[in-house]
């Protein structure tokens, strides 16, 4: 496999293997962007905070909510959401598993 073609289920695979509270992983970066996937077991908190960049998240499967700037938002597979940077925001209400990729604009680091 070539180094810019990522499996998505490899990187499922290593995050099985992490620590049992390790809910992200990043799996690709660069010196403009950064991309990683979160996967959430229902009910599991999403501790993230804000982030001095913006986000882009993409819902691989799943649906429950994201809460940006203490506002809920309704999502599920196939939902694109940006977050603009140092906003205040994270998932939750999943009642089954919730894969999201994401990727950081780290250009303006």
């Amino acid at each position: 496999m070539q180094k810019n073609i990522i499996d998505a289920n490899s990187v499922l695979s290593k995050l099985d293997k992490m620590d049992v509270n390790s809910y992200f992983l990043n799996f690709m970066s660069n010196k403009s962007f950064e991309v990683g996937i979160i996967r959430l077991s229902p009910n599991q908190t999403d501790t993230q905070g804000t982030h001095s960049v913006d986000e882009l998240y993409f819902v691989i499967e799943g649906e429950g909510y994201i809460n940006i700037q203490e506002k809920d938002h309704p999502i599920k597979k196939g939902s694109c959401i940006f977050v603009r940077s140092n906003s205040k925001h994270h998932f939750h209400g999943n009642k089954e598993q919730l894969v999201v990729l994401y990727v950081f604009n780290v250009s303006n680091r």
